[in-house]
Order: C-alpha cells, then structure tokens, then sequence
C-alpha cells in the first residue's frame, strides 16, 4: 500500500504544487481544479513522448 500512496501522491503531484501556489487549498475545492491542471500536464508530457518517438 506505500507504494500505491506514493504512485498516487506523483500523479497528483502537479495539480497539487499549483493550486497551492494559487493560495487554494487543494482539499477543500473537491479536486476540480486539481484535476484540470493534472490532465493538462499529463497531456503535454504524454504528447511530448509520443512526438520523440513518432518523428
């Protein structure tokens, strides 16, 4: 279980970072925000890998 808590914590570790920087808790706004900003970096890094090894 460790280990999933830590995949977990990495995944959302992005969202997490920037809403905290925004001066928004990131519990408190049930993950909405926190969700969008995770989809848009994981978007950007798994278009970025699949660009390396497409071209």
């Amino acid at each position: 279980m460790k280990y999933l808590d830590m995949l977990r914590r990495a995944f959302f570790w992005p969202g997490t970072l920037l809403t905290k920087k925004l001066g928004i808790d990131p519990e408190s706004e049930f993950g909405l925000l926190r969700s969008l900003f995770n989809s848009l970096v994981w978007t950007a890094v798994g278009l970025g890998i699949l660009f390396m090894f497409v071209f």
